[in-house]
């Protein structure tokens, strides 16, 4: 019988999910960045592999953010579905594979790549864990997370492509990568944590 995975304390848990926020982060900024999607504006500052080095420490942030805060609220909203550290990379990757699809839709018709995208996030959902909590999550970071967008174009740090532009300078597809985000975002904590991690306070 295999012995059960030791526990992370809170900081290791909390790098761990920052780690994994800024790889994917990255990664699917690459995508975008590749496809002419997005590009960054600011003359002199420096890049990490095709983005400003302050991008992936913000999906970072923002990451870490969503899954202790979703983990203070388990009590209040428990998990329908637990997920284990097993599970974090198959969650990393579903977000990361809609991230990469969104670079694919670069042209397409928007009411395609908004059905298309938003059809995954909800199924992204329901298969991670279909529950009010990560719904919760998801929800806000799909309002949040373009918000945030939409005023690093007003501040002139990047910009999208004429045809990914149609949310007050953002792809109308954005909320629904973010839902996707958030969803899996929400029960990271524990996941990673591992069976027996308390709520942190």
């Amino acid at each position: 019988m295999a012995a059960s995975p030791r526990p992370l304390g809170p900081a290791s848990t909390a790098a761990v999910i920052a780690a994994l926020g800024f790889a994917v982060g990255l990664a699917g900024d690459a995508c975008h960045v590749a496809s002419g999607t997005t590009h960054y504006e600011w003359d002199g500052v420096p890049a990490i592999w095709r983005s400003a080095i302050w991008f992936p420490f913000l999906v970072a942030g923002a990451v870490l953010a969503a899954a202790w805060l979703a983990e203070r609220q388990s009590a209040k909203l428990p998990p329908v579905r637990e997920r284990t550290r097993g599970d974090v990379i198959a969650g990393a990757a579903a977000v990361l594979a809609l991230y990469a699809l969104t670079a694919a839709l670069k042209g397409e018709p928007e009411t395609v790549s908004v059905i298309l995208t938003g059809a995954i996030a909800v199924l992204i959902w329901r298969w991670w864990d279909p529950s009010t909590g990560a719904l919760v999550v998801a929800l806000a970071a799909a309002v949040a997370g373009p918000l945030v967008e939409i005023g690093v174009v007003a501040a002139g740090a990047a910009s999208y492509a004429g045809d990914s532009d149609g949310l007050a300078g953002v792809p109308l597809w954005l909320p629904c990568l973010y839902f996707a985000a958030g969803a899996v975002a929400a029960r990271l904590w524990r996941a990673v944590a591992g069976p027996s991690a308390r709520r942190t306070a």
